[in-house]
């Protein structure tokens, strides 16, 4: 009788560290869950759809609308956390996912560029939605810790600077 292993998820080999999953899953995730914490009901976890695209170091850059709850929280507090899992999977058992802790906030103005050109490329629709009249802003998720799990059995922490030394497919 085969035996068949089940904690590998459907992303990642054995090969595949989980840092280089979690990397993995930032770059193919168009969408992603943000968590700030609320301002309504007052310190209670807030957690909302946004668009997901990376930076060049694999950190997340998401678009946000000012007049969102979530952007609104972040004004107040800039810690959160984002949930991205792998896209289309059906498992709670084996789906890859990545808990992604840390500060998010504004990218500045002298970044801008380059990151609306990423989210763009990732999300073309957003083009009409990256100007000021929208009160649309680009934010950079900066980690502090990641929790990843790649399958039952499967899960770790991993620093930012195990994320970060993974080569970016772009």
């Amino acid at each position: 009788m085969a035996i068949v292993e089940n904690n590998r998820g459907t992303l990642a080999g054995p090969d595949m560290s989980d840092a280089a999953v979690a990397r993995e899953l930032v770059a193919r995730a168009g969408l992603a869950t943000l968590s700030t914490l609320a301002l309504r009901p007052a310190g209670y976890p807030y957690g909302s759809l946004v668009a997901l695209a990376d930076d060049e170091r694999g950190n997340p850059v998401l678009l946000l609308s000012a007049l969102a709850e979530h952007s609104k929280n972040l004004a107040v507090c800039d810690r959160a956390s984002l949930l991205v899992s792998e896209p289309g999977a059906t498992s709670i058992v084996s789906a890859p996912r990545v808990t992604i802790v840390g500060a998010c906030r504004r990218i500045p103005a002298e970044a801008q560029p380059a990151a609306r050109a990423r989210f763009v490329a990732r999300h073309p629709e957003a083009e009409l939605f990256t100007d000021a009249l929208h009160a649309y802003a680009l934010y950079l998720l900066e980690p502090v810790e990641l929790r990843v799990v790649v399958g039952f059995g499967r899960l770790s922490w991993v620093t930012p600077d195990e994320y970060h030394r993974v080569p970016s497919r772009m």
